[in-house]
């Protein structure tokens, strides 16, 4: 059985925004104090490797119930095709 990765869209936008406002002021620390010079793999890596890390954050702020997954509870009967 193949299991879903676990989403929560509220928690992954706002997590992402976090992680563009940390990206923006980390990019503008370096420009300004050590002159550095942005290139185009500058801005294309932190895109991908920003959803990266939002997406991590945001399955570490999960709540444990959201981590479970679809399995029944205990207190309902499995069909004897299930075990």
């Amino acid at each position: 059985m193949m299991s879903k990765l676990p989403f929560v869209a509220r928690i992954f936008w706002m997590t992402l925004a976090a992680v563009i406002v940390l990206a923006i002021t980390v990019w503008w620390v370096v420009v300004k104090f050590w002159e550095y010079e942005m290139i185009p793999a500058d801005y294309g890596g932190s895109v991908i490797s920003g959803i990266i890390l939002a997406y991590l954050v945001h399955l570490w702020l999960l709540p444990a119930e959201e981590l479970q997954g679809d399995d029944p509870p205990d207190d309902e009967p499995r069909d004897a095709e299930d075990s």
